[in-house]
């Protein structure tokens, strides 16, 4: 047995399957980069003066940010524009979509051009319904004319909101969309979220998974995260309750999305940062940071920035973690992994929040789960907050590691004598 007095997470890594993709090439691994929500969200009324404000000035500030910053350089980069971009009115004689003249004054194209001049991608939101969430226009009456104004502007990621949406026409207008998108020749990165609007979570039978798989890069089923504790342990508990459904949705070229990244914002505990970023990272999920990325705080950036957890998340395998089973409050979760060796990763993440430190006491062979089991005699396990590595771990040896109150254990689990290293 042995025990470590100053790790506060823990994740151990498998080996996967191939899955089907969608027919656009593209989210071979889960897409990384930044989102306006969270920061700029409709601040619409904008002057001079207002830094704040959603308009291609602030979009050009941030990904010139990316760029200096090493963000592109580490996977960040999609630029992403949220709701509220639109003006209220379609082109009175085409009836396409038009950005807001007055924000956006040199238009969604010249704003593509831009962002690909420094090696980054354009991802922008619209809305299928009647409205977008916050009541611009939206692309139920318009599908195709809005796929072919999207491609003239060189898009490379369509985020399609469900608000207004009739609920039993989306899992059809996605589709189509889908097809739409495909069918203009320009690879666009699809991000369905209708299954988030319906009400499937009690009933998940109401879902057509392998369609979604089909025809959309990334699935939106769960609630919007916010910068508190209770929204993130409530979408992980969300994964937790359809682990029947979810892990087996998600692979190569379709994901589940728990939502952005709020790394940054104020609201989080360092240990709850850490839960956040790893769990995202276990679920393989898109790493989209919506924050001010002047201000993003040293602790915060440096969860971002950790080349353990990026590895884990960008995995070419493809597998998402696997819950096993609560014990004393901690939740256990395995995920598989293919790349940098082959091995596996565990999280145990401490659900309380109040109190103090426990002392979690748990070996390899308890990881178990439907899909994914640890095999092997001897294991490194390398803490992939601190990068401490523990050598020649047996199957079911014991180990005892210290979490947080809302904090986490994480480590990658390689098979001994194999090296792994991140470049």
């Amino acid at each position: 047995m042995f025990t470590v007095l100053t790790i506060f997470s823990g994740v151990v890594f498998l080996t996967l399957n191939s899955v089907m993709c969608l027919n656009n090439g593209l989210a071979r691994t889960p897409p990384m980069g930044w989102n306006t929500w969270q920061q700029l969200g409709c601040q619409v009324n904008c002057n001079n003066t207002q830094i704040n404000c959603l308009n291609e000035n602030a979009i050009k500030r941030t990904a010139d940010k990316l760029v200096s910053d090493g963000w592109r350089d580490l996977g960040y980069k999609y630029v992403i524009i949220d709701d509220c971009w639109l003006s209220r009115l379609r082109d009175t004689k085409t009836v396409a979509l038009l950005p807001d003249s007055s924000r956006f004054p040199s238009g969604m194209k010249n704003l593509a051009q831009y962002l690909h001049s420094k090696n980054l991608l354009f991802g922008i939101t619209i809305g299928y319904g009647t409205g977008t969430c916050a009541g611009y226009p939206g692309s139920m009456d318009f599908l195709e004319l809005d796929a072919k104004t999207l491609a003239e502007w060189e898009v490379d990621y369509v985020k399609m909101n469900s608000c207004n949406s009739p609920d039993h026409m989306m899992p059809d207008g996605f589709e189509k969309f889908s097809r739409l998108l495909n069918g203009t020749g320009r690879p666009m990165m699809f991000l369905c979220t209708y299954p988030l609007y319906g009400s499937w979570y009690a009933k998940p039978e109401l879902i057509d998974w392998k369609r979604l798989q089909n025809n959309c890069n990334l699935i939106r089923a769960l609630p919007n995260s916010f910068s508190s504790w209770a929204s993130v342990i409530g979408i992980i508990d969300g994964y937790k309750v359809r682990n029947d459904v979810l892990p087996k949705v998600a692979g190569p070229g379709h994901w589940n999305d728990p939502d952005m990244l709020v790394l940054g914002n104020n609201g989080l505990s360092n240990d709850q940062k850490r839960v956040h970023m790893g769990m995202w990272c276990m679920f393989a999920a898109p790493l989209i940071i919506s924050t001010d990325m002047d201000k993003v705080d040293q602790f915060s950036a440096s969860l971002l920035r950790n080349k353990h957890l990026l590895a884990i998340d960008q995995d070419r395998g493809g597998h998402q973690a696997e819950f096993i089973k609560s014990r004393n409050d901690v939740q256990m979760w395995i995920r598989q992994l293919n790349d940098c060796p082959v091995g596996w990763a565990i999280a145990c993440v401490y659900t309380r929040s109040d109190g103090g430190p426990i002392n979690f006491t748990t070996n390899l062979d308890e990881f178990k789960s439907q899909m994914y089991t640890i095999s092997g005699d001897k294991f490194e396990l390398v803490d992939v907050f601190t990068g401490d590595k523990f050598n020649d771990v047996g199957l079911k040896e014991n180990f005892t590691i210290p979490i947080n109150p809302s904090g986490i254990m994480m480590f990658r689990v390689n098979p001994f004598k194999l090296v792994y290293s991140v470049q």
